[in-house]
């Protein structure tokens, strides 16, 4: 009996090791060659998150969006990232912050479409992974 025990725990010991080396290593997803699954302004993105967080969530987290806006502001994150704020009528401050996979030249006042993977809604609807779309 014990030995039977001893053998199952080794055997999931072993198949949970497997399932988190395969996760930990399995390659990171490439937003600029999947296709959108929305194409949408800043403003109907925020709105359906600030109408309904729970419903939006269902609909865009983890998907790959392309958000169209203006641009109110420019910065830069702790790891050294780009981050740009889209205008979001609705919003009391901020919006939607996209936080670019490659160093880009914005301004203030730019009209971009960004292509992105929406990760949900912390007063601002928060989208990383982003890269121009032409």
């Amino acid at each position: 009996m014990k030995k039977k025990l001893l053998i199952l725990v080794a055997l999931g010991i072993i198949v949970s090791g497997v399932i988190a080396y395969t996760q930990f290593n399995k390659p990171h997803r490439n937003i600029a060659e999947e296709a959108s699954s929305f194409l949408l302004t800043a403003d109907v993105l925020f709105d359906a998150f600030e109408e309904n967080e729970a419903a939006a969530n269902k609909k865009y987290l983890d998907k790959v969006i392309t958000v169209f806006g203006e641009i109110v502001d420019v910065d830069t994150n702790q790891d050294n990232k780009d981050v740009v704020t889209l205008e979001a009528e609705n919003a009391m401050m901020g919006g939607v912050i996209c936080t670019l996979k490659e160093t880009s030249v914005f301004a203030i006042g730019d009209e971009v479409a960004l292509k992105c993977r929406c990760t949900g809604f912390l007063d601002d609807v928060i989208l990383v992974d982003c890269t121009l779309e032409k």
